[in-house]
């Protein structure tokens, strides 16, 4: 195992960052603050059960802040402040078993060396000083990653080759460094070790691909330190997205903004608290899990799992807690060791059951009426050998089937050679509106992560949606087990801006055991997401439709009358 492959295997189990927005924003030469203790930063950070930070290293004002001999653009030339405050915070993390990484923005207006896409001009120069000064980094703090942002200048597919990711990718892992995937934009991560999504976002199902999710801890998203009144995001809301990345192969990062002086505030800092209170008890749920078996969103919470022996521990990360005392769990085709509830250790009992229709075992848990923890209630089920559930999308302890728009077999009007029948399959997780459209003298084999182009039919979309479903003929569809028979809605749900008014022309056709329902969407609820922050979800009533038993189904929505709504999720 290399030096990366074993910094990789640690990120992955950590789970759990904590993001520093802390640099210059005003005055340069007023930059000097008095009371920066990093030791604070790390107290608060593993009180939290934070397992690594990432401070901000060259961001907002593009000064870099430590004390380089590569650059004449750091902080100790360019301001009065002197203080090696990185250098102490890599040693106390050290220290404590934590690991400190940096967040680089590869744009540099004010550089001499840098220009913009839109001024043009070279740019190898300032690439070379670029690969220098991160390598630079790495050999004086051993970081656990370099996370890239800002590389705008490099999306389009004649530069990204200047930007030599492959060559500063093997330079970080010489070091036994990570690089995140916004270096150039790899979300297949051609080069890089796992995929940092978009600001604020999450994946709510798993991507088969290990990411990132960077988050604000503030309701507004400011990344940087605004007013020690600033509100912030619940408890429940960070456990959430907490449980929701350990579930669905990803790490938290949650962001803190410390005043210019360098001090967190105490209502953050409370916040924080809370959070590691939880883990406390709770943890062995989170840290060195991976992904539950069952790869789809899941209503009520999360599932993880680890491997002990010949048995696996299952965990139910509840944060939609039943109020009858039954908690019904589809699929699993392994046997049942023993369940109990995490923090105490009470057993609860069990039965479980073979549906021969849907060709599934439905386990029900007798749980308690009240929720033992007001945010996230976790139950620990030992099963033996490795957790099982089927491919196959599965009734949820609520009644509902969740079915996602980017693992939905895809209909096109026609057969497009190399396209991958799934969104998912097409690993264009948060960049598929940044393609450049193809060169109308391009003759080459379409690829579709570079290019967009007329015609190319239902694609992925932004928000980890699906884009081009739209056009009389196209369709989507899913299969999935039923247990429960009974009358059910059918709910389209649609990314729609915030401050976009819902306009639905056209019309969606919803097939399903044996029924064929046309009709236009009828606005019902709108509620935020996860998946994306500045967007708002749309939930859209098509139908109801009866099913008469349980089974084996499949759910086909066709587009009837071409829409103007476009991302479906």
């Amino acid at each position: 195992m290399t030096k990366a492959d074993s910094t990789l295997s640690w990120y992955k189990e950590a789970k759990f960052g904590m993001f520093i927005h802390f640099d210059i924003r005003s005055d340069k030469n007023q930059f000097n603050p008095s009371n920066l203790n990093t030791d604070e930063w790390l107290r608060i950070a593993k009180q939290a059960g934070m397992k690594y930070t990432v401070p901000t290293t060259h961001q907002s004002s593009y000064v870099i802040m430590w004390d380089s001999k590569v650059s004449n653009r750091d902080v100790t030339d360019l301001t009065p402040f002197k203080q090696n405050y990185l250098k102490e915070l890599s040693e106390s993390c050290k220290a404590e078993g934590l690991r400190m990484g940096a967040y680089y923005a590869i744009a540099d207006p004010g550089n001499p060396l840098y220009n913009e896409p839109v001024v043009g001009g070279e740019i190898r120069p300032y690439v070379d000083y670029l690969h220098n000064v991160i390598e630079e980094f790495c050999q004086n703090y051993q970081p656990l990653i370099i996370w890239f942002d800002a590389s705008r200048r490099f999306r389009d597919s004649d530069q990204k080759p200047v930007l030599r990711q492959e060559d500063m990718v093997d330079m970080l892992h010489s070091n036994g460094t990570l690089s995140n995937s916004r270096l150039g934009d790899d979300d297949a991560q051609k080069y890089v070790d796992y995929l940092t999504m978009n600001d604020n976002m999450a994946a709510d199902f798993n991507l088969g691909a290990h990411w990132e999710s960077a988050v604000t801890i503030t309701t507004d998203g400011s990344w940087h330190y605004e007013s020690e009144d600033a509100v912030l995001r619940s408890t429940k809301d960070l456990l959430y997205r907490l449980i929701n990345a350990a579930g669905n192969g990803g790490n938290l990062l949650l962001n803190v903004g410390p005043d210019q002086q360098g001090v967190i505030t105490k209502n953050m800092e409370e916040r924080l608290k809370e959070i590691g209170d939880w883990l406390k008890i709770n943890g062995e749920a989170i840290y060195e899990t991976k992904p539950g078996p069952y790869p789809y969103q899941i209503s009520w919470g999360s599932m993880t799992q680890r491997k002990e022996n010949v048995n696996t521990s299952l965990y139910l990360n509840i944060i939609d807690w039943p109020k009858n005392g039954e908690f019904k769990l589809f699929g699993l085709k392994n046997t049942i060791v023993n369940a109990t509830l995490l923090p105490t250790g009470e057993s609860i009992e069990f039965t479980s059951k073979f549906d021969a229709f849907s060709g599934q075992n439905i386990m029900t848990l007798n749980i308690p009426k009240n929720q033992p923890d007001k945010n996230v209630s976790v139950i620990k089920l030992v099963v033996a050998g490795d957790a099982i559930i089927g491919d196959n999308y599965l009734q949820l302890t609520d009644d509902r089937v969740m079915m996602d728009a980017y693992n939905a077999n895809k209909h096109d009007l026609e057969y497009v050679a190399g396209k991958p029948t799934k969104a998912i399959d097409m690993k264009m997780f948060t960049v598929p509106n940044r393609r450049p459209n193809q060169p109308d003298n391009y003759i080459g084999l379409w690829d579709y992560q570079m290019y967009k182009k007329a015609g190319e039919g239902i694609m992925s979309g932004r928000g980890l949606t699906v884009s081009g479903c739209q056009t009389k003929g196209q369709a989507l569809s899913w299969d999935f087990k039923m247990y429960e028979p009974g009358s059910y809605d059918v709910i389209a749900v649609y990314i729609v801006g915030e401050n976009e008014d819902w306009k639905m022309d056209g019309k969606l056709q919803a097939n399903l055991a044996g029924q064929s329902i046309e009709k236009k969407l009828i606005e019902q609820k709108w509620a935020q997401t996860i998946t994306m922050p500045k967007e708002m979800e749309l939930q859209a009533v098509l139908s109801s439709v009866n099913i008469d038993s349980s089974g084996i189904y499949t759910l086909t929505l066709e587009i009837s009358l071409d829409l103007q709504v476009n991302h479906l999720i």
